[in-house]
């Protein structure tokens, strides 16, 4: 995307002027954007007054007589505050980033163009009930209503600077957005493009050693199999082992390329990807009653990709985080429960290697049938327009066909994926959820929840606590869909979804908490399969070791808890560093500083700079040997490599991957990690400025990166627009500090969003996201967040009308 920078040349050069030449006019013409905040304002689509109430953090309380008036409200304070983050994220959605930025995305606009999550939200639309169809619509009237009043320097700066003006909102709009959260949040296509692959280099055996399912005595969500265990007779619906890998093409390369880019440029996808969450019952909290907490771990960018709201109309009251672009609110409390959500990281992505014709016809049980062709037109700015043409099987559209007709693609691959489905109550689950009252209404909003399957946990006022993992989980005929499978049989397709009852779920359980941090969710004896990838066990055993730890817990114990950054992955791992052959000074003096090390990786920790320097080298060292340099680019770079593969040689069970194949002489392990320690040790000196490893901090080179799309791409736009901070953690602590192998030691993934919730007294529930409300770059609410997200302090919920009035920023009427 830096070609951008040709494109948006001259309208720097237009801001430059105004902000230098005019002096303090042109900084007022720029503010001139910002929104209303106080005040009437007339608007068409409501049927009587709506309050948008700022309070003095920015966060907006909109209440109307009606539930429908409230949801247009919504749509009107998220245009007022993140128009230009919700005309991106569209333009992603239908794949028009070409419009307005040239040539440089016209490779991304062809894979979203061919994936078809617009297609998918057209052919949804209509299926929506009658009133998720009046909320979605009263929400894009909203939008529209403060649209059609505001143009040229009225409009976000973005739109200057690109030269074009937002169109009307449609309700597909919204559709779109949740199906690329989806995209987000179950993306394990090129998982599967990998393991092939790598099955194709080295085999099934040594790729199952580097693509491990879980840990043996890793926690589970549901340890006792709680409300899922099923009958001998449901067994089999299990998958049956993998399907044979087919050997790879050059597009198969081409394909992990784009996703790669979709990952860094658009900050979507990506292995990195998780979430804590847990609910503590009332026997072990301070109050008497639960607690509910979560951090949803995604990529970051500025503006955050939440924003908080308090919604009150008809029969919804609730607060939390919303995603602007979609109405209701997905993580928060109702007056009478709360509830938290993380990525299950279900495979419901499947590819189907498929066998065509020169008719454009595809082969299934012997018999030729036609692809639906549809053509798809990309406009591109400063050229002229291209055409595409989508094929699209029984099993989906031909996602091998975005790599492009020179990709050298001999084996055409099709993608199923739950989010392409005709039908999608997604955005109406959560409406449900916003309005229920007790579990059985709860689930029952769940019921409609299609994708991406999520594990919710749940407490009410009541003191009840519950999990839930809804979304559609595909059945297998055959296979696990670990790699792409034969489409040109029917012996590989799925045969329907498990049914909700059957979902993983459990209600008051007898150890009285949930705790789920991607982790696997239930035993081998549950009888459907959800995934051959789960996160390592490392957050989730450090969260149960915290709530363990004190018989009461505090709601100041739940913040410490998501401020935590002691690894258990670095104390599991730290015995076998510190018998690291080396005979060089350096790394002696290292391993000197490391014992006794417990694991913190603090901001201001030399140790963890040490520890991080070692870690990131080391399976360079052991693995890269024997993949080449492309294909361990592309395992690395995907994230699919986990600590626990680590484990298994050091601990001598694969200890043969430890020797060099490029060498002659046999290596051991540790002679390995010796070499890793000093190879890591000289690139941290590097970074850090200094061979004094005693000076060293973590922080001083592990930044917490917030990049504006697009203008993080415009060298001298990068730094008034994206923001950035020091931060601590790593990959395996539960205050997430996940690191980017491409951009070795920052972080561009981590906790979007805290909240806690305490149902003893919902005034004392505290939320923060990460940067700011607004998404106006000279507002002062754009990323005053920052600090107080890094040291993980809080906002609060203020929800009752006392709280609420004592703490008015502005107060805003729509009226019809």
């Amino acid at each position: 995307m830096r070609v951008v920078l040709k494109i948006l040349r001259w309208f720097l050069i237009v801001v430059v002027v105004l902000v230098l030449v005019l002096g303090i006019g042109g900084y007022f013409w720029l503010r001139g954007a910002l929104p209303q905040t106080s005040g009437t304002v007339k608007v068409q689509g409501i049927t009587g007054s709506v309050e948008i109430l700022r309070d003095t953090d920015a966060v907006p309380h909109i209440s109307a007589a009606n539930a429908a008036d409230a949801m247009f409200g919504l749509g009107y304070a998220h245009a007022q505050d993140r128009l230009w983050q919700m005309e991106f994220q569209r333009r992603i959605g239908n794949g028009r980033l070409s419009e307005v930025l040239g040539p440089a995305t016209l490779e991304t606009d062809t894979f979203l163009r061919t994936l078809g999550a617009a297609r998918a939200a057209r052919t949804a639309w209509p299926k929506v009930g009658p009133e998720g169809r009046q909320m979605i619509e009263s929400y894009v009237g909203g939008i529209n209503a403060f649209i059609s009043t505001h143009h040229g320097r009225a409009l976000p700066i973005e739109f200057t600077l690109l030269g074009f003006e937002p169109q009307p909102w449609q309700p597909e709009d919204v559709l779109v957005w949740a199906k690329m959260m989806s995209f987000n949040l179950g993306g394990n296509w090129g998982e599967e493009l990998t393991r092939m692959q790598l099955s194709a280099k080295i085999g099934p055996e040594k790729t199952a050693q580097l693509m491990r399912g879980y840990s043996d005595d890793g926690p589970l969500i549901l340890p006792d199999g709680s409300a899922t265990t099923g009958g001998a007779g449901q067994i089999a619906h299990r998958a049956n082992g993998p399907t044979p890998a087919t050997p790879p093409t050059q597009s198969v390369s081409k394909l992990l390329a784009i996703n790669h880019t979709i990952e860094d440029s658009l900050g979507l996808g990506g292995f990195a990807i998780g979430s804590n969450n847990w609910v503590i019952g009332g026997a072990h909290t301070t109050t008497g009653k639960p607690f509910v907490a979560n951090d949803p771990h995604l990529g970051f960018q500025i503006p955050s990709i939440w924003y908080l709201a308090h919604v009150t109309g008809g029969k919804y009251d609730a607060i939390g985080a919303t995603l602007p672009g979609l109405p209701s609110i997905v993580i928060g409390h109702n007056n009478r429960l709360a509830w938290a959500v993380t990525n299950t990281g279900p495979d419901v992505q499947d590819l189907y290697i498929e066998h065509i014709n020169d008719r454009n016809e595809v082969e299934h049980n012997g018999k030729w049938e036609p692809m639906q062709i549809v053509p798809e037109v990309i406009k591109i700015k400063g050229q002229p327009e291209k055409t595409i043409q989508v094929r699209i099987t029984r099993h989906g559209p031909l996602l091998s066909d975005a790599t492009g007709p020179d990709s050298g693609m001999t084996e055409p691959m099709s993608f199923r994926w739950t989010s392409l489905d005709d039908e999608d109550h997604t955005v109406e689950g959560f409406l449900g959820i916003n309005a229920a009252q007790n579990w059985d209404d709860f689930t029952k909003a769940l019921s409609l929840y299609h994708a991406p399957m999520q594990n919710f946990v749940f407490a009410d006022v009541d003191g009840n606590i519950g999990y839930y993992a809804p979304g559609a989980l595909p059945i297998r005929a055959k296979g696990d869909g670990s790699v792409p499978a034969p489409g040109w049989t029917d012996e590989y397709d799925w045969s329907g979804y498990v049914p909700f009852d059957q979902l993983p779920h459990t209600y008051n359980p007898p150890q009285g908490f949930i705790v789920t941090a991607n982790n696997k969710v239930a035993p081998d004896s549950y009888p459907y399969f959800i995934t051959n990838t789960w996160s390592g066990p490392y957050r989730a055993q450090r969260i149960i070791e915290m709530i363990e730890a004190k018989p009461k817990l505090s709601i100041d114990d739940v913040a410490a808890m998501q401020a935590d950054v002691q690894s258990a992955q670095a104390r599991q791992m730290l015995p076998y560093l510190l018998q690291a052959k080396t005979d060089d000074a350096n790394a002696k003096a290292a391993l000197d500083m490391l014992k006794g090390w417990d694991g913190s990786l603090r901001g201001d920790s030399p140790q963890a700079a040490i520890y991080e320097a070692w870690f990131q080298e080391v399976p360079g060292i052991i693995f890269a040997d024997e993949l080449g340099d492309e294909l361990w680019q592309n395992y690395s770079t995907a994230g699919d490599f986990d600590s626990l593969e680590l484990v298994n040689v050091l601990s001598g069970k694969d200890a043969v991957w430890c020797d060099d194949t490029r060498t002659p002489q046999p290596e051991d392990c540790f002679t390995d990690l010796g070499i890793a320690l000093k190879d890591g040790l000289a690139n941290m000196a590097k970074h850090q400025g200094s061979d004094d490893m005693k000076s060293w901090r973590w922080d001083k080179v592990h930044h917490a990166t917030f990049p504006h799309n697009p203008l993080d791409n415009i060298g001298p736009l990068k730094p008034i627009f994206s923001r950035n901070i020091p931060n601590g953690g790593d990959n395996y602590t539960v205050d997430v500090g996940s690191i980017r192998s491409t951009d070795l030691f920052n972080q561009y993934h981590g906790p979007s969003y805290r909240q806690i919730v305490d149902l003893s007294d919902l005034k004392n529930s505290r939320f923060i996201h990460t940067v700011g409300q607004s998404g106006y770059m000279l507002s002062g609410n754009y990323s005053n967040l920052l600090d107080r997200w890094q040291k993980v302090q809080y906002l609060p919920m203020r929800f009752d009308k006392e709280t609420l009035n004592a703490a008015v920023g502005g107060r805003l009427t729509l009226e019809p």
